[in-house]
């Protein structure tokens, strides 16, 4: 991965034609490497990954795109998978090595950045759940340095070079104090005599192994980080300012944030403009994401991250989602921090030429019900070889015909309070049944139905509590064929309902 980042940003600099062949190559590389089922990558090709080997690939993938290296936007959805894999609905943007391991400060970063990469903007909950781990963890090198009462001890170079990156493309007050404490603890601890002028100690988190080279490497990139990059999200691609972490907009700012930058050549058809508030109090809920998955939204924006248009809502929960062609039917989600998911279904005539009211109630987290996805994301399973009236549009491409995904009960969830379980989700395009199970258990109910019309609905199934169990669970829903041909559906949002 690191390999790659260096002939890819060579090739984007000089434009040099002998490094193209080994940049599609090396590419080539890590796409063949990925996990298949996890879409994650680690030290091996197809080992089930780790978030750490995973940021290298996904620069890298960015760094050749950025070259002019068509890269499929699937490789970009399967890191934002992995993610889901290694954050839990209780603590978004906080993100592990692996799935059931801690979260760390490291890791945090490398997910921000990597979230970055992929489309996902500042103004995102989970990035701001980031931004502000990574502040309660200042760099500190020795116990001389005053990094402040929760500093990161001791060096940890990788950590503060992910952090570095992120908190760079989120620019503002966070970035502004992570540079300030930064560079004057890089400065202090170069060495500036004998043979090591120049260079870092190697001293601190792996950098003994690394050594002198490898620490000076990432202490130099750090501060070159102006002078590489340039801010994926410049102030002038938002009707707004980013706030930063903890903070609120300013009063008569803009309420709405759009998460693209805007460009002259994307068609929309409309647009969706409401608020999202609490069900419970029925204030709005600022930073709540208002999310469109779509596989190509309009062929000419840059989705790097699948294809997924968003929209921030402002302080008092108010949104508006500019949108491009779609199916006549689609998704759309909301979400944020603290609150359930909740998606509905939008007919695509409704918007064209118009803006659309449709106002969201967000539920706030309750133990009966859990969001095996924080942030809802559209889920097509089949083979893309479809046709007829109620399946001849989705709003993405499959992604095979095995969904699988974790999710966490604790006792309380488990005691004689409930005494039956129920899966819920939209669904869309289903004309089969299709196998359920939970924790490697059929739990014997079919997902088979959804909307004539080729809409999405609700479709739930009630199954044995006795399947699950407390810590982590998992779900799998498995697509059915007739004969060669898998069926094709789409779903979103799915949870798991405990009923008394």
């Amino acid at each position: 991965g690191i390999a790659t980042i260096a002939l890819s940003e060579a090739f984007g600099m000089t434009g040099d034609p002998r490094l193209e062949d080994p940049v599609r190559r090396a590419i080539g590389f890590i796409e063949r490497a990925r996990n298949s089922v996890t879409g994650g990558w680690r030290y091996d090709p197809g080992q089930i990954g780790d978030t750490s080997v995973l940021g290298w690939q996904v620069m890298a993938m960015k760094s050749a795109k950025l070259a002019g290296i068509e890269i499929p936007t699937e490789r970009f959805e399967t890191a934002r998978r992995w993610l889901e894999r290694v954050t839990r609905p209780s603590q978004p943007g906080l993100y592990a090595y692996q799935p059931r391991r801690p979260v760390t400060p490291t890791m945090t970063a490398e997910g921000l950045f990597v979230q970055l990469l992929v489309g996902v903007g500042p103004g995102d909950p989970r990035n701001l759940a980031s931004v502000e781990h990574i502040l309660r963890h200042l760099p500190h090198w020795d116990g001389s340095d005053q990094g402040g009462a929760d500093s990161e001890a001791g060096p940890n170079t990788y950590y503060w070079y992910y952090a570095t990156l992120a908190l760079f493309q989120t620019q503002g007050p966070s970035w502004e104090r992570w540079n300030d404490v930064l560079t004057k603890i890089l400065l202090a601890h170069q060495n500036k005599t004998d043979a090591r002028a120049g260079s870092w100690d190697p001293v601190g988190e792996w950098a003994p192994i690394g050594g002198r080279v490898y620490q000076t490497a990432l202490c130099t990139l750090m501060l070159e980080v102006y002078y590489r990059y340039l801010p994926l999200y410049s102030q002038q691609e938002f009707d707004d300012k980013t706030p930063a972490a903890g903070s609120t907009p300013a009063a008569g700012s803009t309420p709405t944030r759009l998460r693209r930058a805007a460009r002259p050549n994307i068609d929309t058809i409309g647009a969706v403009s409401g608020f999202v508030v609490s069900a419970k109090t029925g204030e709005g809920i600022p930073g709540a994401t208002i999310r469109l998955d779509m596989s190509d939204a309009g062929g000419s924006m840059d989705h790097s991250d699948g294809g997924s248009v968003e929209a921030t809502a402002g302080v008092d929960g108010r949104y508006r989602l500019a949108v491009p062609e779609v199916p006549n039917f689609f998704a759309l989600s909301a979400s944020a921090i603290g609150y359930l998911p909740q998606s509905v279904n939008v007919a695509a005539a409704d918007l064209r030429g118009t803006v659309l009211s449709q106002n969201f109630q967000l539920e706030p987290e309750r133990k009966d019900m859990i969001a095996v996805s924080a942030m809802p994301e559209v889920h097509h399973l089949g083979d893309d070889n479809f046709n007829g009236r109620i399946n001849s549009q989705f709003q993405k491409k499959s992604e095979g015909s095995v969904f699988s995904a974790e999710f966490e009960l604790d006792t309380t969830q488990l005691g004689s309070e409930f005494k039956t379980a129920e899966i819920w989700m939209l669904a869309k395009g289903v004309q089969r049944g299709h196998e359920i199970r939970v924790n490697d258990t059929d739990i014997g109910p079919r997902l088979d139905r959804s909307p004539s019309n080729g809409s999405f609905g609700e479709f739930t199934a009630v199954f044995d509590i006795a399947l699950l169990r407390s810590g982590t669970n998992t779900i799998e829903i498995r697509a059915s064929s007739l004969g060669s041909d898998v069926d094709d559906f789409e779903f979103v949002n799915l949870q798991i309902r405990l009923r008394r």
